[in-house]
């Protein structure tokens, strides 16, 4: 009896080997053919993607925008470039007269007169009121 029992113990073992061994292969198999399918499809799910297409998208448009903006700027920078070149007078000495003309029409106005106690408008000051401030007539305090 105790041959038998030994040699039923070395079947079950050689047994439930063949049966690990099994187990293990097949194991290898869906491991191998998840990858190979994971493979196949991660293109075809990020180009099908409803959040990664749109977001492509958008971010060619903005990159478009981009370039456009850059063309306008350097569009803008170049014409600069040539009437400063083209230009023989100071652009200082104009900056300095166009100050002048605006200060001038400045003092022109019914707001600048009254500042200054003129009173040229065509409207009357009466003698309680002195200064003007933010289009109303404020009174002596």
């Amino acid at each position: 009896m105790a041959a038998s029992s030994s040699q039923q113990r070395a079947a079950a073992i050689a047994a439930l080997l063949v049966l690990a061994g099994l187990l293990l292969a097949l194991c290898g198999l869906t491991l191998s053919a998840s990858v190979a399918g994971l493979a196949f499809a991660v293109p075809l799910l990020l180009l099908l993607s409803p959040v990664l297409a749109p977001a492509t998208l958008l971010a060619g448009l903005l990159a478009a925008a981009s370039a456009a903006l850059a063309l306008g700027a350097l569009s803008i920078l170049s014409r600069l470039l040539r009437s400063v070149a083209a230009d023989d007078h100071d652009l200082v000495e104009e900056g300095k007269r166009r100050v002048g003309e605006v200060a001038a029409a400045g003092e022109r106005t019914p707001h600048a007169a009254l500042a200054r106690g003129q009173g040229g408008t065509d409207h009357k000051k009466a003698d309680n009121y002195y200064h003007y401030v933010a289009g109303r007539m404020v009174p002596n305090a």
